[in-house]
């Protein structure tokens, strides 16, 4: 599986795991909280990048996730711009990229096996409730490295559609992605069968 994890020396990447993600936590609730005025929708274009350069990954990777996140902002503008007032859905659109890129640059500088880990020593009390800590961090690995994966199979069926030089509509891509996508999750779960990890936890 692919990691989004960059190593580095930053400030960010040295921070506490459980830190991490704790700070992480309370800026989007107060991101979530904050009430529709200008001043709120600068924070929220100004926050991202300014978290990308403090943890040393770059306006050249700020731009690449931004990019990434174009298709999803569209539709989310104007889904917001149709049901809400101008001033909020503007708000509520930089929000949801705040937060989403945010969340990137907690990915990117910290390894999936600390998220785990984390999770683990978290959920470890209420074991005795009947919840099971590795269980729900192999999901939390495997939600934010398959993530990953499926812009990769993005990217790959539109450099081979590129490649044969033919005019394509901008949908064609759907169906091939939906196919690998569903192959790859096919091979995922057989691996976690093929080490005991699959099905119920009954005996």
């Amino acid at each position: 599986m692919i990691s989004l994890y960059s190593p580095g020396s930053s400030p960010v990447h040295k921070m506490p795991v459980g830190g991490k993600l704790l700070s992480f936590a309370l800026i989007a609730l107060g991101l979530s909280f904050a009430p529709a005025t200008w001043w709120t929708i600068g924070v929220c274009l100004g926050i991202a990048p300014v978290a990308y350069a403090v943890a040393g990954l770059g306006m050249r990777l700020f731009f690449k996730d931004l990019r990434g996140l174009l298709l999803i902002l569209a539709f989310l503008a104007v889904t917001q711009a149709i049901f809400l007032e101008p001033l909020d859905a503007v708000r509520n659109t930089v929000r949801v990229l705040a937060i989403i890129l945010l969340a990137q640059v907690v990915t990117r500088t910290t390894p999936v096996q600390g998220m785990i880990e984390t999770c683990e020593r978290v959920l470890g009390p209420f074991r005795r409730f009947g919840v099971n800590p590795e269980r729900i961090g192999l999901a939390m690995a495997l939600t934010l490295t398959s993530v990953n994966q499926l812009g990769g199979i993005v990217k790959e069926v539109r450099d081979a559609q590129k490649a044969r030089g033919v005019r394509i509509a901008p949908w064609a891509w759907v169906m091939p992605v939906l196919v690998l996508t569903l192959q790859h999750a096919d091979q995922v779960g057989d691996a976690l069968e093929a080490r005991g990890l699959g099905g119920s936890d009954e005996d």
